[in-house]
């Protein structure tokens, strides 16, 4: 006979962006086929961050949802995902573009933006350095944000 324990478990419940009924564990994890949320506990206790795994806060999930629209996070988000994880990633004109944390502490954080196809590497030294001074072939990232694709954790 097997022995089951409830982190075993698995449950239907609703998606926390739609609604409709998903399988998830006993974290509240599960990916909601329906409207592609990643569904976890910590989205659901912080609806207004941006949480790993999703790139955009559980709030304006549900209002893009309401809209029909992807689940994009504007330039501030993806800042703020970075400080949760420690690293993300964007695509650009087919290149691929890694932001990381470096640095020697948490205070002493700097931001990485570093290019896979020339190997440039520039660092800045906060988020609103990074915002307002980041490049991505020589136009501003903030600029082009829009224009970027593969907003992601990297990978």
């Amino acid at each position: 006979m097997e022995n089951k324990s409830i982190y075993d478990e698995i449950f239907d419940k609703p998606c926390s962006v739609c609604g409709k009924f998903i399988k998830k564990d006993i974290y509240d994890q599960g990916n909601c086929p329906y409207c592609k949320w990643k569904n976890n506990f910590l989205t659901d206790e912080n609806p207004n961050n941006v949480v790993y795994p999703n790139l955009i806060s559980l709030n304006k999930a549900k209002q893009l949802y309401i809209k029909g629209k992807p689940f994009e996070p504007n330039l501030d988000e993806f800042i703020d995902a970075l400080f949760f994880y420690s690293e993300t990633q964007f695509v650009y004109n087919g290149t691929r573009f890694e932001v990381e944390l470096v640095g020697k502490s948490e205070i002493d954080n700097n931001i990485k933006l570093y290019n896979s196809k020339t190997g440039e590497i520039s660092i800045f030294k906060t988020k609103d350095d990074f915002k307002n001074n980041a490049k991505v072939e020589g136009r501003p990232l903030k600029d082009i944000w829009e224009e970027t694709t593969g907003r992601y954790w990297l990978q």
